[in-house]
């Protein structure tokens, strides 16, 4: 996990010097248009960061309990009765990094929307700009994870009736 977080951070660092280069590669037009409406964006980033924030937190409250309500009953069960059950396991391990990584990345993403929002816009509108499409890449990611969390849960809750049937 720190290992993940390292790597996090150094990513961040180099995406950072990044934006410095690309602010000054933003179209005037560009500028003006992120000046005028700054305040109307700043709104809506606020709004955004609060949605997602609700979001975070219903899922992973959900996951949680999935992990513990049923996928680690389920392994102290199948340990316990000493059934070879390589595939609902590597699956369940899966979910866990899974979980893990959308922790990790939302964070990340949270961080970033953050400093999004405390940006001045109207004063530097191209280095908002490069925020912008950082942060939202950084969404995307996390979306991602969300992807794959439900993926990993459906083909789990598959795993389990086809057990349920050898059994």
């Amino acid at each position: 996990m720190c290992f993940v977080i390292a790597v996090a951070m150094l990513v961040w660092a180099i995406g950072a010097s990044a934006v410095e280069a690309r602010a000054a590669e933003v179209s005037d037009e560009l500028k003006s248009a992120i000046v005028a409406k700054c305040d109307n964006v700043k709104e809506n980033l606020v709004t955004l960061q609060h949605n997602d924030s609700r979001t975070r937190v219903y899922l992973g409250r959900k996951y949680e309990e999935i992990l513990m309500n049923y996928v680690t009953p389920l392994n102290v069960a199948l340990v316990g009765k000493s059934l070879s059950t390589i595939g609902i396991i590597d699956n369940q391990n899966n979910l866990v990094a899974a979980r893990d990584n959308f922790v990790v990345d939302y964070i990340e993403y949270q961080k970033g929307l953050e400093e999004l929002v405390n940006m001045d816009c109207k004063k530097e509108p191209g280095k908002f700009y490069d925020k912008l499409v950082i942060v939202r890449a950084k969404r995307k990611i996390v979306a991602d994870d969300v992807t794959k969390m439900r993926r990993l849960t459906m083909e789990n809750g598959e795993l389990v009736k086809e057990l349920k049937e050898e059994l």
